[in-house]
C-alpha cells in the first residue's frame, strides 16, 4: 500500500493561496509530482474553493463579516476587534472571515521599489468593495472600517507590530494577542512582502490610530516594546506623534491613521 501523504488539508490549502515560505512551497510541489492522490486533493480543494466564491460572492458577505464575529466571539478588551481566521469557530463564521482575508490578499500591491531594496516597511490596508486601498500615513479612517496589516522585514530577523490608539489603549498585532510578561520577539519571515493573518476593525477611539513595527537582527524582549508603548500611551497628547524610547539595537518605523470624527 502506498504511504500517505504527510501534507495537511490546511497546508495544501495554504498552499494553493501561495501563503507558505519557498522551501515549503517546493517541498509540496514535488510531492504533487509524484503522489497523484495528493494532487487529487488539490483538485478537490481548488474545486470546492470556486463552488464557496461562486455562492458567497465577497461583495455579498462583507458586512456579515463583522456582524455575525462579533455577535459570536467574546468580547475581551480591544483583542475582540481582531478577526483571525480561527478553526475553532463555527464553520459558517470561519468561512466567512477566511473570505474576508482571501479577497484582501489576493488584492494586495507589492511595489516593485519594495522587492528590490527590501527595506525594513509597514504597510496598512482598509477592505474596500474592490478588494484593498493601502493608506498613507495621515490617511483618515473611521469606526467600523477593516482593517490588514502586512510588514517587509528587510534586514531584520525578529520583530513586533503594535498599536496605541487616542485612548492610550495598545492593541498587539505581533505577536497576536500578548499580554504582557517576558517573551521573546517572533522570528520575521522574509519574504518581500507578509501581509498578518488577521483583519482588523477599528473602534470609537477618538482622534488616531498609530501603528509601530519593532524590529532588530537579534532576538528582543516583547516587554521592552510594550514598556515604551505604555509610556507614549499614557501622554495622550503626543502619542501620535512621539516616537517609542527603545534600548539600543532596536528599530521602529510607524504609521498613523487620523480618525473620522462623528457624522451628522
Amino acid at each position: 500500500m502506498p504511504e500517505r501523504s504527510a501534507v495537511s488539508d490546511l497546508l495544501l490549502e495554504q498552499f494553493i493561496l501561495g501563503e507558505l515560505p519557498a522551501d515549503q512551497a517546493e517541498r509540496i510541489r514535488s510531492e504533487l509530482d509524484r503522489d497523484p492522490a495528493l494532487r487529487a486533493r488539490r483538485d478537490a480543494i481548488q474545486s470546492s474553493d470556486r463552488e464557496i466564491l461562486n455562492r458567497y460572492p465577497p461583495s455579498q458577505v462583507a458586512g456579515a463579516i463583522r456582524e455575525k464575529l462579533l455577535r459570536e466571539r467574546p468580547t475581551q478588551g480591544r483583542d475582540s476587534r481582531t478577526l483571525p481566521f480561527v478553526i475553532g469557530l463555527p464553520a459558517a463564521a470561519a468561512l466567512l472571515v477566511f473570505l474576508s482575508l482571501f479577497v484582501i490578499r489576493e488584492r494586495l500591491p507589492v511595489s516593485d521599489a519594495r522587492m528590490k531594496g527590501l527595506s525594513t516597511h509597514l504597510a496598512v490596508f482598509r477592505k474596500t468593495a474592490q478588494g484593498a486601498e493601502e493608506l498613507r500615513s495621515g490617511s483618515l479612517a473611521g469606526k467600523g472600517e477593516i482593517i490588514q496589516l502586512s510588514y517587509t522585514a528587510g534586514e531584520a530577523r525578529y520583530g513586533v507590530i503594535l498599536s496605541v490608539d487616542g485612548r492610550g489603549a495598545t492593541t498587539w498585532h505581533l505577536p497576536p494577542g500578548y499580554a504582557g510578561g517576558s517573551r521573546t520577539a517572533p522570528a520575521l519571515d522574509r519574504q518581500a512582502q507578509v501581509i498578518l493573518p488577521a483583519a482588523y476593525e477599528l473602534d470609537d477611539a477618538p482622534g488616531f490610530e498609530r501603528f509601530f513595527f519593532v524590529s532588530a537582527s537579534t532576538p528582543f524582549d516583547v516587554a521592552e516594546v510594550a514598556r515604551a508603548a505604555h509610556m507614549i500611551a499614557s501622554r495622550a497628547g503626543s502619542a501620535d506623534a512621539a516616537q517609542l524610547s527603545l534600548p539600543s539595537g532596536l528599530s521602529q518605523v510607524s504609521l498613523l491613521l487620523k480618525k473620522k470624527g462623528p457624522g451628522p
